[in-house]
């Protein structure tokens, strides 16, 4: 990484996806916090992600060997994994405005990517529903009339309200939470990033091979 992270407020990044992907076989952080049972009795972490900016509140909660169930409402949708790679899932489709853009397809759940990440193609058809400039910027404005985009994962329907999936700025400006992967065409997968993860909260289960999902709140 080098001098990545010398002026960020944040020390490095934690890598939490499976040992196949780790590089010269070195354990990864999950599979030692995991294998220790005394500490951790349950193979389960879990993040909570706050969107607002201005009420001083707290920007979100990492949970390991367990759930915090102050942070969500409702039952959990349940996806199991189909590789253990990334933590990659089935995605049942994507609808926007009553038509379906895309799926059966693959999504995998990243904390740390920021945004909705999917094949160019998809994400400028979104865009363009959105009314999302070239740059991705939007008028803020518009926001309460925008469609709902509702990700099918587990038969279930998961609703993205444009609050969620619309990014705020300080400065008052705006721009779409989605965002063009040249590298993702080829697979159609997709990448739900923080921009999703905000509307829930959202569970990795090491156990048991599968990723929940669960309106926060």
């Amino acid at each position: 990484m080098g001098d990545t992270f010398l002026n960020t407020p944040f020390d490095g990044i934690l890598g939490m996806a499976w040992s196949s992907i780790a590089k010269g076989d070195i354990p990864t952080p999950m599979s030692q916090i995991f294998s220790n049972q005394m500490i951790c009795a349950e193979a389960v972490f879990a993040f909570y992600l706050n969107r607002d900016l201005y009420n001083n509140t707290v920007g979100g909660e990492l949970t390991l060997c367990g759930i915090d169930p102050t942070h969500y409402q409702g039952p959990i949708v349940w996806e199991y994994l189909i590789s253990e790679t990334y933590w990659q899932i089935q995605l049942g489709g994507i609808i926007i405005n009553g038509q379906q853009i895309t799926g059966p397809t693959t999504a995998i759940v990243d904390s740390g990517t920021s945004l909705i990440a999917g094949p160019p193609a998809l994400v400028q058809e979104i865009q363009q529903v959105i009314g999302a400039g070239a740059s991705g910027s939007i008028d803020c404005s518009t926001i309460p009339n925008l469609p709902e985009i509702t990700f099918i994962i587990g038969g279930i329907p998961l609703v993205v309200i444009p609050q969620n999936y619309v990014i705020k700025y300080t400065d008052g400006t705006c721009s779409s939470g989605f965002q063009e992967f040249p590298k993702l065409a080829a697979t159609n997968t997709w990448i739900l990033g923080d921009t999703f993860i905000g509307g829930f909260y959202t569970i990795f289960d090491y156990g048991n091979r599968r990723v929940g999902f669960a309106v926060s709140t």
